[in-house]
């Protein structure tokens, strides 16, 4: 999954979120709210462990870190430069776009932030 992939997701998920809460707010006792979309780019994203049979926790842990910390930092960089956006417009005092208007922007821009990108 391509940077620009990881970022579109994310947006969705954050969209999502909102229109979660927004559902929650005007209904709190709500049974059909889920996490499936955060569970789903789990699913895409994490690769498959490998691991000896007779390992030891130890090897376990070793092998947990250096298979899953790419793909952890490639979600938590992604996580980070929205965060950093939206971050920027409410600390510059912008009341003429809205969260939602950011995201969008950034979905639309993403492929330009990551040129020349190469599928993982």
């Amino acid at each position: 999954m391509r940077d620009s992939d990881f970022v579109r997701r994310i947006i969705g998920i954050l969209t999502e979120a909102r229109q979660m809460q927004v559902l929650l707010e005007e209904d709190p006792d709500r049974q059909d709210i889920s996490g499936d979309n955060v569970r789903a780019l789990l699913n895409e994203t994490m690769p498959t462990i490998e691991f000896p049979a007779d390992a030891t926790p130890s090897e376990i842990g070793e092998a947990l870190s250096i298979q899953l910390s790419p793909v952890i930092e490639r979600l938590t960089g992604a996580f980070s430069l929205i965060f950093l956006q939206l971050a920027d417009i409410h600390d510059a005092g912008r009341t003429d776009v809205t969260s939602a208007d950011i995201l969008q922007d950034l979905a639309l821009r993403a492929d330009e932030l990551w040129p020349g990108e190469e599928e993982s």
